[in-house]
This record gives C-alpha cells, sequence and structure tokens, in this order.
C-alpha cells in the first residue's frame, strides 16, 4: 500500500509537470471579452518577497473535462512585490489547481519548487514523508476547484499562496481599483467564483 500511495505521488507530479502545457494568454487595456471566452483575475500572494530574486511565478491548473493542462504568471520576472494582479483569457469550463511553481533565489541561480496544492494539506511540510507513514491518505486529497462560463468575466479572489496552507478570500473592490487601466472591461459585473 506504502509504495501505492508514494506511486501516485510521483504520477501525480509527473502528470502535471510533464504534460505539454498551454500558457493562458494576457489581457492587455485594449482587449475586450471575446464571444465564447472567458476572463479570470485576482490578485496574487506569493511565498517569497524580495527572495524571489526576480524569478517568475507560476500557477498550473487542469481542466477537469478536457484534461488540459495550463500555466499561467502570477509573479512577473525582475519584480520583488509581494502582491500582484493577474488577468487571463480562459476556455469556459471547470478547472482544478493543480500545482505552483515557483524558483527560491540562492547565490548561484535559483532552487526550483513543485508544489502540488492541495485543500487543508501544507505541502512544504513533508508532504510525502505524511503520504508514506498513512498520516494523509492519497484518495483523501482534494483539491480547489472553480468554474468558469461562456462570455464571463471571473474575480477569483486573492490568492494566499504566502504559507504552506493555500487559502483564499474575496477583495474584489481593492482588485478592481488596481485593474482599472483596463477601460474596455466593465468589472462592476464580473463574478465572483473563489477556488474552493
Amino acid at each position: 500500500m506504502k509504495k501505492l500511495i508514494f506511486l501516485f505521488t510521483v504520477l501525480l507530479n509527473i502528470s502535471a509537470s510533464a504534460q505539454n502545457l498551454s500558457s493562458l494568454n494576457d489581457v492587455s487595456d485594449t482587449d475586450t471579452l471575446s464571444s465564447g471566452k472567458a476572463i479570470i483575475y485576482g490578485n496574487f500572494i506569493q511565498r517569497l518577497g524580495f527572495s524571489s530574486g526576480g524569478f517568475p511565478q507560476d500557477i498550473r491548473i487542469i481542466n477537469i473535462d478536457t484534461k488540459e493542462i495550463f500555466a499561467f504568471r502570477v509573479k512577473p520576472a525582475f519584480k520583488s512585490a509581494k502582491e500582484n494582479q493577474f488577468i487571463y483569457f480562459i476556455k469556459p469550463g471547470r478547472y482544478a489547481i493543480v500545482n505552483y511553481w515557483w524558483t527560491q533565489s540562492k547565490v548561484y541561480g535559483g532552487a526550483i519548487h513543485t508544489e502540488p496544492i492541495f485543500k487543508g494539506v501544507d505541502a512544504t511540510d513533508n508532504l510525502e514523508d505524511k503520504i508514506k507513514t498513512g498520516q494523509i491518505k492519497v484518495n483523501e486529497l482534494t483539491q480547489f476547484t472553480f468554474h468558469v462560463s461562456e462570455n464571463s468575466l471571473n474575480y477569483l479572489g486573492s490568492w494566499h499562496f504566502d504559507k504552506g496552507l493555500v487559502s483564499f478570500t474575496d477583495n474584489k473592490e481593492q482588485c478592481d481599483k488596481k485593474l482599472n487601466k483596463l477601460k474596455k472591461l466593465d468589472f462592476a459585473k464580473a463574478k465572483t467564483e473563489l477556488p474552493n
């Protein structure tokens, strides 16, 4: 059983990392909501502040129905701000958050981390050991999910990835103000869809 659990963990990380990734497209200040598409946006609070060393950070999500994996940048390269807004075009559908990809600055380069994201689980705190010892059961691990419908603007909340235990809060009004340069989008009509 322990070998099966360990194998599942390895396969989960490989499948999330090794498949072809498509990157979501940024929304610019001249873009509008295209027919048949959707837009997601929110605020991301990163694990590292200045010690991120200017490396980018990404989130990987999977379309639950089509199994397509997408990546989107939540912290641009060469920025050290702890909080960053994100806004991307996305295909309508049901999505699950797969992992958080980030690089920790080191004296000579950086250490890359790919962290699986599960509800109520701190993946930075010996996740593999907890699975091996049965403290966490693989079949009880659940992912955060969200749904976006066609022709919709979706506020996904503030993503708190600054600690190992991930959470999401609703700070829509503040986020909308920070994105006010995008005049062609009516943020007042956006649906709030916090991952849960």
